[in-house]
């Protein structure tokens, strides 16, 4: 289910938008995760072309957003991951871009 995203097709993968994901959108790949106790849709359009930042590893990993919520904790991002795999992260790990910039020409 989360096996390598081909770069020409990444707007085309399932997303969850406008509303907040169930355990049934995380089963079939819509979603990468469920917040049980309630979250809100963060308003954006989907999919968007990120770039993940790791601090610890002084590296920028390019991925697909394919969810968004607000949540009391802060806004919590699923993606997938080009090479294959998903994540979780909060917004501000993350750079949003409507398209694969330059320096991930894949």
């Amino acid at each position: 289910m989360w096996e390598e995203i081909d770069s020409k097709d990444w707007k085309n993968i399932p997303v969850i938008s406008g509303r907040t994901a169930t355990e049934k959108d995380v089963e079939e790949g819509r979603a990468v995760f469920h917040v049980p106790s309630g979250s809100e849709p963060y308003n954006t359009e989907l999919p968007l072309f990120a770039v993940q930042l790791d601090s610890e590893n002084n590296s920028r990993v390019p991925c697909v957003v394919i969810q968004i919520e607000n949540y009391p904790e802060g806004t919590a991002v699923g993606v997938r991951y080009f090479n294959g795999g998903n994540g979780v992260g909060m917004a501000n790990e993350f750079e949003f871009y409507s398209e694969i910039t330059e320096e991930f020409s894949l």
